[in-house]
């Protein structure tokens, strides 16, 4: 049946060479075929992967790899139906394909391609039918892919000669293609711009096959004069590929007299060229087999899960490798960071510390500042009548955290001068500062003692500092 119509960006020829196997390279687009490449591939190596193999860009650049098979293991029949779209050209041949095949439907594979020129008198088309045995397009394939290249279509190139852009003339083109170690004619009738009837024989290079040669092309022309095509003398148009010997030639001449023309076979690259431009846009499957089609779709598919997998895969690996160096980057920034920690809090206690002694400093200065200022306040308001015999000054930390300042003041007077001690007192309690402030926050008097035996009075007085 009709395959749907596919769009290709490349197509890779592989066929067999004098010496190993050719590649042949195009780029395919909807409007033309254009030659990228011609690689000798030497005999048992395989191609280049990178050319021939399909990744998963080939969904979005479609990749097709054609095969090729040897002309003479096709076989070849000129039918006459009428006339249809492209798409039913196949299902139309379905129904008597069975008939014009040599070998039983499920052993050979098979495909049809409309011939240019005039319809006939009944308004039909002429269409060649290529027919090959499944066991041989299977060994190509087998082959192949030993090497591989998996095919998506199976085409024989020497065929193109017989689908011209336009009907040729009246005669019998032949064309002889010297094979390793034998003779390939392929003929094509035409007659009054149509295709009539295609042969192709593959004769042993020998003497006695010239003999056999010149026998199927009189069975050809017999059987064409009852049909009422052949004509009584007919012209022979000659094409040689390879080394052909001349003396085929005059084998012909027994068959077409002097009538035998010279003519130039399409060149290699034309028939690669012309092989491909079908191939990308035919509906036609081509001679493909189609488990073996199924079979590389589905590989191609596998290989594509594969890669995907492969993909996420790496980039797991990926992401795992980032995450481990991003958390060694942070792991080795948090170390930097304790120990730029560590300086700094080494540095911000050493500044709490000379902060604390600077503190210290300071308030054993203000101490000073304040014991002078008190001895010498006290020392001034001092009555004469009075002596110092003791003046202390101590300075404690209360379990507030304050400081407590006192000055303890020891004296001695005559008998009878107990009022100048009060009257000090009292001077004491309301003593200032040079800052205003009242001096003492508190004056105490802790008693006085009378020594009868000196006749004198001693005397004793706490004050207390206002501040820490």
């Amino acid at each position: 049946m009709a395959v749907k119509k596919n769009n290709w960006s490349s197509c890779n020829l592989f066929e067999p060479a004098i010496e190993g196997s050719r590649l042949w390279q195009f780029s395919a687009s909807s409007r033309k075929v254009r030659l990228a490449g011609d690689l000798r591939v030497p005999e048992n190596d395989s191609p280049p992967a990178k050319i021939v193999s399909k990744t998963w860009t080939d969904i979005f650049s479609r990749k097709m790899n054609i095969a090729t098979i040897p002309t003479g293991k096709v076989f070849l029949r000129v039918v006459n139906l009428p006339e249809c779209e492209p798409e039913e050209l196949l299902p139309m041949l379905e129904f008597q394909i069975e008939e014009l095949s040599p070998l039983p439907l499920a052993q050979v594979v098979w495909s049809a391609e409309k011939v240019s020129g005039v319809t006939n008198k009944q308004g039909n088309q002429t269409v060649l039918v290529m027919i090959a045995s499944r066991d041989s397009v299977e060994s190509r394939l087998t082959e192949l892919e030993s090497l591989g290249f998996y095919a998506d279509r199976v085409e024989a190139p020497t065929l193109r000669e017989f689908f011209p852009d336009e009907a040729k003339d009246d005669g019998a083109h032949i064309q002889l293609i010297q094979g390793v170690d034998s003779v390939l004619a392929l003929i094509s009738w035409w007659f009054d711009g149509q295709l009539f009837d295609v042969n192709s024989f593959n004769l042993p290079d020998k003497d006695e096959s010239r003999e056999d040669l010149v026998e199927k092309i009189n069975r050809v022309t017999w059987a064409g004069e009852m049909a009422g095509w052949m004509p009584s003398e007919v012209t022979c148009y000659l094409a040689k590929r390879g080394d052909v010997s001349v003396d085929w030639q005059a084998v012909l001449a027994r068959c077409f007299s002097d009538r035998i023309r010279e003519a130039v076979p399409m060149s290699e690259v034309d028939l690669a060229t012309e092989t491909v431009k079908y191939a990308a846009t035919s509906a036609s499957p081509g001679l493909m087999v189609e488990d073996y089609a199924k079979r590389y779709r589905q590989r191609f598919q596998d290989s594509l899960w594969m890669e995907g997998i492969k993909g996420a895969v790496a980039i797991l690996l990926l992401g795992l490798v980032a995450y481990f160096g991003y958390g060694n980057y942070l792991q080795s920034r948090l170390d930097n960071l304790v120990l730029q920690a560590k300086r700094e809090g080494n540095q911000y206690t050493n500044a709490l510390s000379l902060k604390a002694r600077v503190e210290t400093l300071e308030k054993r200065k203000a101490l000073k500042f304040a014991a002078l200022e008190a001895w010498y306040k006290v020392s001034v308001e001092l009555p004469q009548e009075l002596k110092f015999s003791e003046l202390t000054f101590t300075s404690d930390r209360t379990l507030s955290g304050k400081t407590s300042r006192q000055l303890r003041i020891r004296g001695s007077a005559d008998t009878g001068t107990k009022n100048l001690i009060f009257n000090y007192q009292e001077a004491l309690t309301r003593m200032e500062a040079n800052d205003g402030n009242t001096l003492f926050s508190d004056v105490s008097s802790d008693g006085t003692r009378e020594d009868t035996r000196k006749k004198q009075l001693n005397w004793a007085l706490t004050c207390n500092f206002d501040g820490e």
